[in-house]
């Protein structure tokens, strides 16, 4: 018998003001304990890391205006929202 790839569900985050439009698709499901290991260790840096593990897709924009090519690129205030929203839309996910 071989193995399959289950199908994960995601969740998609919208930004508050002053980030209207911006939004994310982030992984709701298969994440790696590793990455919620990192979320709750302290360290900005590591946590910062963790979350660019969870988005799939976004329309971030630079602190310039120009879209991000990495999540990381995207102000820190856009960032800290995604995950407070990426956690309550995670929590707020019905049973399989």
């Amino acid at each position: 018998m071989s193995q399959s790839k289950p199908q994960f569900r995601t969740v998609e985050v919208t930004l508050a003001a002053p980030f209207e439009g911006w939004t994310a698709t982030m992984k709701a499901e298969g994440v790696p304990a590793r990455v919620f290991i990192e979320l709750q260790s302290g360290s900005a840096e590591r946590a910062l890391t963790a979350l660019k593990r969870l988005v799939v897709k976004h329309n971030f924009l630079t602190d310039d205006g120009a879209p991000a090519e990495d999540v990381l690129d995207a102000p820190m205030d856009a960032l800290s929202d995604a995950i407070t929203k990426w956690s309550d839309a995670v929590a707020a996910l019905p049973p399989r």
